[in-house]
């Protein structure tokens, strides 16, 4: 009897303790409604306001809260998806013009006084006439081969030679090219030597060719490469052509930006070793702010070339540099190996098999997909994002006519650019702001001072509750 008369004693303690306390926070609660300036509040509190007043008011303040936070949610995801727009800049006197960047890529890659030692010199792998044919027959086509004609090459005879030692025997048997170069200008034009996916080439009046270059890969370095200065040509200096002369053979030819490389599934052109040719261009470029630059990659859609992160065979950052790894990984991921014009280790240390004859079926048969980066059947994930800095030359004219001294090629801008286009910042993490505070001010009367008013009462409610009671 007595142990149940001091549990009820003690149960009625608890509930007075309750109360106090409920009656507390209450009185805290609505003195916090009744002095902030937020809204429709102090109604909720109020004395002798009707139960269905509060409600009505209680629905009314959810809907300024849904309505604040729903629109402001879609300017914080503007900023982040959207936050720039390009633009167009009229003024053709006040900015230089990139000089067209190309690259060349002879269809003769071959030395034959090379190839002949290299067959003499192997007489265990070569014992007869028709090897030796047979050999170089397979080497001619070995050394022009792209994505698009790997079923041409013969696949009857490896003649002992590993399928990952084919670059280093290509360089080594690979023709001196060594044309003469002019410009009309006072800058002078540098040639690179580069590997693309048509093989050995070379590059005029580039950046970023010489970080695929046989030697730049054989080092095995990841460093940036010392920058030649690129010509740049301006509306005051007229038409301006470069001339390449004396060429031993025909060639393909690709226009592109100083900051770029070749890319099999552009447009290329072909010439031949009889040919004078002069070529026309058309310039347009994009230039990003400075301020854009402080923007996520995702916010503004495009990579500076120093922003490689995601480039595992290259230190810089180009799209079709971009493009070029993804048909790597592509032909690694369905068929086990890659082609032989690719960079072998990556910057983790891992080293890819190169392609023997079995792998070469397996790519060109699904060379269309791997080239165009477009499959209904295979998952495709490339994620590259265009270059924020990039010139695009488009050809306007082209003439060739025979000439008897060996094929020559002079190109340029007869008609310079009336339009540049600029990537800027429309919308700032300050708009962004204000969005938000404008929203909670119409939905709410919210304001900074609101919010620091109810950071002011709970933290002065929790000091005095636990260290001032």
């Amino acid at each position: 009897m007595a142990s149940r008369l001091v549990s009820r004693q003690l149960d009625e303690k608890q509930v007075a303790k309750l109360k106090l306390r409920w009656n507390r926070m209450h009185k805290f609660i609505a003195n916090v409604f009744d002095t902030t300036s937020i809204h429709g509040l102090t109604y909720l509190t109020k004395g002798g306001s009707h139960a269905i007043e509060r409600f009505l008011i209680a629905v009314f303040i959810g809907v300024g809260i849904y309505g604040a936070i729903s629109i402001s949610m879609n300017t914080v995801e503007r900023y982040n998806e959207n936050p720039t727009v390009i633009s167009m800049d009229r003024n053709m006197f006040f900015w230089n013009t990139s000089f067209p960047s190309l690259t060349i890529c002879p269809h003769k890659k071959l030395d034959n006084v090379k190839l002949e030692h290299y067959v003499q010199n192997n007489p265990s792998k070569f014992s007869t006439d028709e090897l030796k044919a047979e050999f170089k027959r397979f080497i001619t086509i070995l050394s022009n081969a792209t994505y698009e004609n790997l079923e041409d090459i013969p696949k009857n005879n490896t003649f002992d030679i590993d399928s990952n030692d084919w670059l280093d025997l290509l360089y080594n048997l690979s023709a001196k090219f060594n044309p003469e170069i002019s410009s009309g200008t006072s800058s002078k034009l540098y040639m690179v030597d580069t590997i693309t996916e048509l093989g050995f080439c070379h590059s005029v009046n580039t950046k970023i060719a010489g970080y695929n270059s046989y030697a730049y890969r054989k080092s095995n370095s990841w460093h940036i490469l010392p920058y030649n200065n690129t010509v740049v040509v301006h509306p005051l200096d007229g038409e301006i052509y470069a001339l390449i002369i004396n060429f031993s053979s025909s060639y393909e030819l690709y226009f592109h930006g100083a900051m770029e490389v070749p890319d099999i599934s552009k447009q290329r052109y072909t010439f031949y070793e009889s040919d004078y040719t002069t070529v026309e261009l058309v310039a347009l470029e994009i230039i990003t702010n400075d301020d854009v630059k402080d923007l996520r990659i995702r916010q503004r859609k495009c990579r500076f070339m120093n922003e490689a992160d995601v480039m595992i065979s290259n230190p810089v950052y180009s799209f079709n540099l971009c493009r070029m790894e993804c048909r790597m990984k592509m032909a690694m991921k369905y068929c086990g190996c890659i082609p032989h014009f690719y960079r072998r280790t990556d910057r983790n240390g891992r080293t890819y098999p190169v392609c023997g004859f079995e792998g070469l079926n397996c790519i060109s048969s699904m060379k269309q997909e791997i080239i165009s980066l477009d499959s209904k059947t295979k998952k495709i994930d490339c994620h590259c994002y265009a270059n924020c800095d990039n010139s695009h030359f488009f050809v306007q004219a082209y003439r060739s006519r025979e000439w008897f001294l060996g094929a020559n090629l002079q190109w340029g801008i007869n008609d310079y650019p009336k339009m540049q286009l600029k990537r800027e910042m429309i919308f700032t993490f300050s708009d962004v702001l204000v969005g938000i505070g404008g929203l909670a001010g119409l939905f709410l009367g919210f304001s900074i001072l609101s919010f620091v008013e109810l950071a002011f009462f709970f933290v002065w409610r929790v000091i005095k509750e636990f260290y001032l009671s």
